[in-house]
């Protein structure tokens, strides 16, 4: 049973708190056009407390209502399921489809196991806060409710101290937030006509390779942004499908978390009057910050809240892919499979912000293939190289000729290419795929976070209503704050890496194992660091108090990052810039020739690299893949026995559903919580250890690539298996990642120039060629082969970036044309025509004297067709 009958008491010493909502005139069916389809406001002057209507189902779950309209549907429903034992949910929903949250209701007698959203809470046995808690409980059910959900109340079976809130939205509400929001839906285009706009096929090598690089798309396909009015004109909704079928299967699962999550966010804005001294009454929009939902789960009222996964991962070996559902399909297809991802479904079952991240990352990974190839190729020429020449007798300076030959040169010249190739044929890929998930021109209309805080009030220059701001100064004195806190924190990253490798030289022997110890030691600290300053960057943007989420995840995402460029990259650019000049003068030793191991800095930039490189992605997956692994192993038995007693309650509980409901099963699971942002951030360091230093280690794009394999499906398993199910937000781009990328491929263009320049022992030989031994001569040779290598690579990457268009010419033409087609269904425009050509004009448009001829318009031409029939009947008379 719910706690509502102690939700209803007063705690002592204190008046009884409701939220007073406007009175509701309930929602004209936005199904029915015969009927006021026009959304109406909450315009009311006066406020009520409404009290909700609470109607037990079963002894152990209670339905939710506002107003008394909905009980009466409800007695309906469930008298005629009385009637109608035998009587499917469908059956249900289509004879009730006319009533206004009948599809909804008709779920819940039905016993519907897969609600739109779950909230949990936990009765707490302090009187006083758990009162307080109840009454905040009870005003955020009237907002929902008032916001047209559907409410239900289940007792968890484990502990009867925990209620399970099962949200349900009807199906007209999710069309007026689909419609609102903008949402591009699929349009039933068998009845368009069929036109070859598709890319001619070429059976070429180029076609055979590129084929691997490009995501393939769907040509004939419509999309619009939907519309209520149009309802049967969309994929989905084909007019010979019933009502039922439409209001239970239209949204997919992923589209129907995604409206609702609105839904629940801006439930505490209400839209009510407000009369100002010796003025007229205006509509105003109240936000009552107290009932947030996050603030409320902050504060315990609620301890989760989650959409469902349709489904357990794993299910029988001998059932069919076609009857496993999408969680269970995924698993087979994606997580335990090694073939292609299947994004279209992953798309579907996540939504396109989590769908994106997975089409990048297998993009990327693809790429690194070429990058593994030119690696590979330098090293077994360098080894070939070494056993010709005998350089593995001259210890650790032999070795070096393993990647620092000459190919070393051109292949720094392949890896800035590749760099710059790889993000425009992302554009290309992801505006391709744009048009594909049909999110081209998806309208972003962000919520504020729960979290800001407006200081003052002022007149919006879009919409000319007063609108809660933060002012600019306070805005510029928190940036002050958190440029400097930042500033601080990179200095301590600085210095602590800067000890690490400087003072070794000083406490130990200059030895063979001191560079990798060293390594070793920064690659302990740099993990170190970066747990701590990912928690500095968070509340460093909290503090800062953006409005909107994208205005939050990109100052996020700047201060990760740029703690991590130090964090990570510091010990290299201490190596290739400053080690081999100024750490004598530090140590002051006249003996070393120079401050790097062996006297060769290039080795000693290749032993931190990879140390870095290879050990965080070794920790990673350990995190990842293995610890997961071991600790199922460990704790099976228990897993075992806990999930064996969870199934004997349900079996035990006298309830008609004996099976563990998937919201019990999902409440015990982590929520996603920032992880697409954290798959984002080590991939992009990734793509940094390859691009700036690639002439140190050629074997790291090859390291990265097997990482990747393995990153693709740890992730696949993490999102599919052990996390509750993300909402399935919208997106049409990796966002502020791409912009990182594009200034790591520019900066690495002068980093490799330098490494070859200054590190390179085979390129110094070919210096001294033509300079000699004066240092001043190499010098000057060093610096003019940095300026014409950059040229030259800068002037490539322009070239590639102006010929090379961000969206193909299919494309453009795909999207041109399906904007055409949606205004022919959905606006009646005319159609265009075709057009006349002639070397001169038509002799026909003029009469014998030169006089221009108009045609008849359309009721001048009827008019002479009636008088000539008329002439025609009045001949025959006669």
């Amino acid at each position: 049973m719910s706690d509502e009958s102690d939700e209803k008491k007063t705690p002592p010493g204190r008046s009884h708190v409701e939220i007073p909502i406007p009175t509701e005139h309930l929602l004209t069916s936005l199904l029915h056009p015969h009927k006021d389809s026009k959304r109406q406001s909450f315009i009311d002057d006066e406020l009520e407390i409404k009290e909700i209507i609470v109607i037990e189902i079963e002894e152990h779950r209670s339905l939710h209502l506002l107003d008394q309209e909905d009980k009466e549907i409800y007695e309906r429903i469930k008298n005629w399921m009385k009637e109608n034992p035998e009587a499917s949910l469908l059956d249900t929903v289509n004879q009730f489809s006319s009533e206004p949250n009948g599809d909804a209701i008709a779920k819940i007698l039905h016993n519907f196991q897969f609600p739109d959203y779950v909230l949990k809470f936990t009765r707490e046995e302090h009187e006083k806060r758990s009162v307080e808690k109840q009454i905040k409980r009870r005003n955020f059910e009237r907002l929902l409710l008032r916001a047209g959900l559907v409410i239900e109340v289940e007792n968890d079976a484990v502990n009867s101290e925990d209620f399970f809130v099962k949200i349900y939205a009807p199906f007209q509400k999710l069309c007026e937030q689909a419609q609102q929001i903008k949402l591009n839906m699929r349009l039933d285009v068998r009845d368009s006509v069929d036109i070859d706009i598709k890319p001619k096929k070429k059976s070429s090598l180029y076609s055979s390779i590129s084929k691997h690089f490009t995501y393939k798309i769907n040509f004939e396909k419509q999309a619009a942004f939907f519309r209520v009015s149009k309802l049967r004109q969309f994929e989905g909704a084909e007019p010979e499908k019933s009502m039922g079928e439409i209001m239970l299967n239209f949204f997919s699962m992923s589209r129907r978390n995604l409206l609702v999550h609105r839904i629940l966010m801006t439930a505490n804005q209400i839209n009510t009057t407000h009369t100002e001294p010796n003025e007229a009454p205006v509509m105003v929009k109240k936000k009552i910050a107290s009932l947030a939902l996050k603030r409320l789960k902050n504060e315990k009222v609620y301890t989760q809240y989650y959409p469902l996964h349709d489904g357990p991962p794993r299910v029988t070996e001998n059932t069919p892919l076609s009857e496993m559902n999408t969680r269970a399909y995924l698993y087979e297809t994606w997580v335990k499979s090694r073939g292609a991802q299947p994004l279209e479904r992953i798309r579907r079952y996540f939504g396109e912000k989590l769908a994106i991240y997975f089409a990048w990352l297998g993009f990327y990974t693809t790429w690194l293939i070429l990058a593994s190839v030119g690696g590979v190729i330098v090293v077994f020429y360098g080894l070939i190289v070494a056993v010709r020449t005998g350089s593995f007798d001259d210890g650790l300076n032999g070795i070096s000729v393993i990647w620092d030959n000459a190919l070393t040169v051109p292949f720094a010249f392949f890896m800035a290419v590749w760099a710059t190739l790889f993000l425009e044929t992302w554009k290309r890929t992801c505006s391709t795929i744009q048009y594909d998930w049909d999110v081209v021109d998806v309208i972003k209309e962000e919520l504020p976070r729960p979290e800001f805080y407006g200081t003052a009030l002022r007149t919006s220059p879009i919409t000319l209503k007063q609108e809660i701001y933060f002012p600019y100064r306070f805005r510029l004195q928190k940036l002050v704050i958190s440029s400097f806190v930042v500033l601080i924190s990179l200095g301590i990253v600085i210095v602590s890496i800067g000890v690490l490798i400087i003072f070794p030289k000083i406490w130990f022997q200059i030895g063979v194992l001191t560079s990798l110890v060293t390594a070793l030691v920064n690659l302990v600290t740099i993990m170190i660091l970066s747990m701590l300053y990912k928690n500095i960057a968070v509340w460093l943007t909290n503090f800062e108090n953006h409005k909107t989420p994208t205005q939050h995840e990109d100052s996020l995402i700047l201060k990760t990052y740029l703690f991590d460029f130090l964090n990570f990259y510091t010990a290299l650019f201490y190596i290739m810039l400053f080690k081999q000049g100024y750490i004598r003068m530090i140590i002051n030793d006249p003996d070393l020739t120079t401050g790097c191991e062996y006297d060769n800095c290039l080795i000693e930039l290749t032993i931190q690299l990879a140390t870095i490189l290879i050990g965080r992605q070794t920790i990673g997956q350990f995190q990842e893949i293995f610890l997961p692994w071991i600790r199922g192993k460990l704790n099976k038995e228990e897993i075992k026995e806990e999930l064996n007693a969870l199934k004997a309650i349900y079996e035990k509980s006298g309830r008609p559903n004996k099976e563990v409901p998937q919201w019990a099963h999902d409440e015990r699971l982590p929520p996603v919580k920032g992880a697409i942002r954290s798959e984002y951030e080590e991939m992009v360091v990734q793509f940094g250890f390859i691009s700036l230093f690639s002439p140190a280690f050629p074997l790291a794009a090859l390291f990265a690539l097997l990482n990747n394999f393995l990153e693709i499906r740890s992730d696949a398993f993490k999102y599919v298996v052990t996390l509750q199910r993300p909402v399935g937000y919208q997106a049409q781009s990796i966002g502020m990642w791409e912009q990182i990328m594009g200034m790591i491929s520019i900066l690495a263009v002068l980093t490799n120039a330098i490494i070859i320049a200054f590190h390179s022992t085979w390129m110094q030989n070919q210096f001294q060629n033509f300079t000699g031994d004066d240092e001043d001569q190499l010098f000057v040779a060093r610096l003019l082969f940095i300026l014409i290598f950059e040229h030259i690579i800068f002037l490539i990457k322009l070239a590639f970036a102006s010929l090379i268009p961000n969206t193909p010419k299919s494309v453009r033409v795909a999207i041109q044309r399906e904007k055409y087609l949606v205004r022919l269904t959905l606006e009646d425009e005319a159609p265009a025509l075709d057009e006349y050509m002639a070397d001169e004009d038509d002799s026909s448009l003029f009469d014998r004297n030169g006089e221009l001829k108009l045609p008849k318009r359309k009721d001048e031409q009827e008019a002479a067709n009636d008088k000539s029939k008329s002439s025609v009947g009045d001949d025959g008379g006669v």
